[in-house]
């Protein structure tokens, strides 16, 4: 045969078999037809079509999954769990399909089939939220040490705080204290929420394991990070609470060099766990650092001053920075030797008095009005006084200065109801008409007649 009637044989038979190919393709798969036609159909008549299709055809991925859906809605968990294992057995099956048979198996009754596609489900497409739901499905099955490595296999930070606590837990159950310092060594040094509690977790832990140097190390690095004023405050608290003083101080110490314009508070912490000795000691050191104080520093000093009544710390304060202060710091500072001292202790102070001091803290201006014997400014700063809140102890004092108004206009004034504050206007009432004891009360019920 001539080579160019071979060419046009071979080109007849391509063309012919194109034109058979065509035809096959407008003659759709049986499993496509069922489909096209399932989706014209209600749920129910969908479901019948498919069990009368079942064994006469092969069912693609979609029908497959249409048929473990269908069936699943309708409580036929045997057939819906045979659609989806055969759905899984594909080389990367879906989220659904893991879910999907996870919760038939929970259905079923049976927790433990349903936990492990689950952990595959976790492993495939991890989230928080099936995270949890595994973890509660562990722990309802008792299987300890797979809720551990579940937890493990995460990233510390990204765990909840009921799953950290949990995740502690296992670990010291098991021994595990390497991983346990891991953990919390992890979580401290984040900032996640609550890594302040970590620190302090993390601090307890290095105590009670008889290392305290690591923790005062394990301080000093989260005081030179982020938020660490609050990082070295709990830091002291937490090596007090566990009577760790000399680490504490270590600490505090640590801080002034490191953080200077906060370490100030660390100071309140010692006083208030019943270390003020230790808390003068410190202040001492700690003012010797400073040159200029903020608000927030002539506050501490004043809280120690007024929970101590130790006055030396303020009084360095106001001779080597006083001029420097604001009114509301001069007020309050003041205000602690006006309390321990009385008015005659300003004295040494009278450079540092101002309108702008009496008007931040209108008792200081009272005290000093009546130690100078001027009643219409004492009468001034006492309504002022009282338009703010006072304390039990500055309530007892005002009284007092009260008292330096008797047989003036001014005294009449104030009992007359100037005063708005309700203890003070309680004790007014008191200082004019005195509570009778219970029993003379009931006395003279009983003297009179009927």
């Amino acid at each position: 045969m001539p080579d160019v009637m071979r060419n046009v044989v071979v080109v007849s038979l391509a063309l012919c078999a194109a034109g058979v190919a065509g035809v096959v393709a407008l003659r759709p798969h049986p499993a496509v037809r069922l489909e096209a036609e399932l989706s014209r159909l209600e749920p129910e008549d969908a479901l019948r079509e498919l069990r009368a299709a079942e064994g006469r055809m092969g069912f693609h991925d979609n029908l497959e999954l249409l048929y473990g859906r269908l069936s699943l809605a309708d409580g036929d968990l045997d057939r819906a769990r045979l659609s989806f294992q055969r759905l899984q057995a594909q080389a990367s099956p879906s989220e659904e399909v893991l879910e999907t048979l996870a919760g038939i198996e929970a259905t079923a009754g049976d927790l433990a089939a349903a936990a492990v596609f689950l952990r595959q489900a976790q492993e495939a497409f991890p989230s928080e939220e099936r995270r949890l739901r595994l973890g509660g499905w562990y722990q309802a099955l008792r299987q300890l040490d797979a809720e551990r490595d579940l937890l493990l296999a995460e990233d510390p930070t990204l765990l909840t705080p009921g799953e950290i606590d949990r995740l502690g837990l296992l670990l010291i159950r098991d021994g595990r204290i390497t991983d346990y310092e891991a953990l919390f060594t992890t979580l401290a040094d984040s900032t996640v929420e609550g890594h302040l509690s970590y620190k302090r977790r993390l601090l307890e832990f290095l105590v009670e394991a008889a290392r305290p140097a690591e923790a005062v190390a394990a301080a000093a690095r989260w005081t030179q990070g982020p938020q660490g004023a609050e990082a070295l405050e709990a830091s002291v608290r937490a090596l007090i609470g566990r009577g760790a003083i000399d680490a504490a101080i270590l600490v505090a110490r640590d801080g002034f060099r490191l953080a200077p314009g906060d370490s100030h508070a660390v100071l309140p912490v010692f006083a208030r766990s019943g270390h003020g000795g230790t808390a003068r000691i410190l202040q001492g050191e700690w003012l010797a650092t400073r040159t200029v104080l903020s608000e927030a520093e002539w506050g501490t000093l004043s809280y120690l001053a007024e929970s101590t009544g130790d006055m030396r710390g303020l009084q360095a304060a106001l001779t080597s920075n006083g001029r420097q202060a604001g009114a509301p710091a001069l007020g309050q500072a003041l205000m602690q030797f006006v309390r321990y001292r009385g008015a005659g202790a300003l004295v040494p102070w009278r450079g540092l008095l101002s309108e702008d001091v009496f008007k931040a803290a209108p008792l200081v201006g009272a005290a000093w009005a009546h130690w100078r014997g001027d009643r219409a400014a004492t009468y001034r700063h006492l309504v002022a006084a009282s338009n703010q809140p006072l304390s039990e102890w500055d309530q007892l004092i005002w009284m007092s200065l009260l008292d330096g108004l008797r047989g003036s206009p001014f005294h009449r004034a104030l009992l007359a109801g100037t005063v708005d504050h309700p203890g003070l206007r309680q004790r007014l009432r008191d200082s004019v008409i005195p509570a009778r004891p219970a029993r003379a009360a009931l006395s003279a019920s009983a003297d009179k007649p009927g």
